[in-house]
C-alpha cells in the first residue's frame, strides 16, 4: 500500500511540473473544450436496516462542447444519454436530455483547475405511444480539470441533477433525482 500512495505521489508531482505554464492557455478567452463523461451509479433502498436485495443503476453518456467567453467563464453545451434501470426491473429505460452549461473554472496557476458548472436542460422519455414523459431538469456538476500534456483534460467531479420526466398533464414534478461520481477527458484547442 506505501508503495501505490508513493508512486501515486511521483505521478501528481510529475504532472504538476510538466504542466507549469498550461495556466496561460487552458480557461482562457476563446479556448474550446471537446470532451466528455461516463457516469456509473447505484442506489439501494434501506427499511428500518435491511437492504433491498435489487438495486437501480444509472449509466450515463453525456458528450459535452465548452467555449470560454472570457477567463475562467464558459458557456457549454451537454446533449445527453442516460439508461435506467429500476429495482426490480427486468428492462431497462432510456432517456435523453440537452443541458446549457454556464460554468466558471478557476486558475491556480498549475495544471489542476477547480471548477463549478450549472446545468439547466429539457429531458424527454417516449416509449411507443403509452409513455411520453418530459420536461425542464436542472442541476450542478463540480471538480476538478486536470491538464495533461499540451492540450488534454481530465476531469473528475460530483454531479447532481433533478431530472424531470413528467406527464404532459401532470401538476407535479416526477422523475428521479441523481448524485453521480462523473470522470470524463477532453481536449481543448487555442
Amino acid at each position: 500500500m506505501k508503495n501505490f500512495f508513493a508512486l501515486l505521489t511521483i505521478v501528481l508531482f510529475i504532472f504538476f511540473v510538466s504542466a507549469y505554464n498550461v495556466q496561460a492557455q487552458f480557461a482562457t478567452k476563446k479556448v474550446i473544450e471537446l470532451g466528455g463523461s461516463v457516469s456509473y451509479s447505484s442506489t439501494t433502498v434501506v427499511t428500518d436496516g435491511t437492504s433491498a436485495d435489487e438495486s437501480t443503476s444509472l449509466f450515463q453518456f453525456m458528450p459535452y462542447a465548452n467555449y470560454y467567453i472570457m477567463n475562467g467563464v464558459s458557456l457549454g453545451i451537454i446533449p445527453g444519454i442516460n439508461v435506467l434501470k429500476m429495482a426490480g426491473s427486468s428492462e431497462s429505460i432510456t432517456n435523453y436530455s440537452i443541458f446549457f452549461v454556464p460554468g466558471y473554472t478557476y486558475s491556480t496557476r498549475s495544471n489542476v483547475f477547480p471548477f463549478i458548472e450549472g446545468m439547466i436542460g429539457y429531458t424527454s422519455l417516449s416509449q411507443d405511444t403509452t409513455l411520453d414523459l418530459s420536461g425542464i431538469s436542472f442541476g450542478a456538476k463540480g471538480g476538478v480539470k486536470l491538464v495533461l500534456g499540451k492540450s488534454g483534460v481530465v476531469s473528475i467531479g460530483l454531479s447532481y441533477i433533478l431530472y424531470n420526466l413528467s406527464h404532459k398533464d401532470a401538476d407535479k414534478r416526477s422523475g428521479y433525482n441523481n448524485l453521480a461520481f462523473t470522470l470524463g477527458y477532453s481536449i481543448y484547442l487555442n
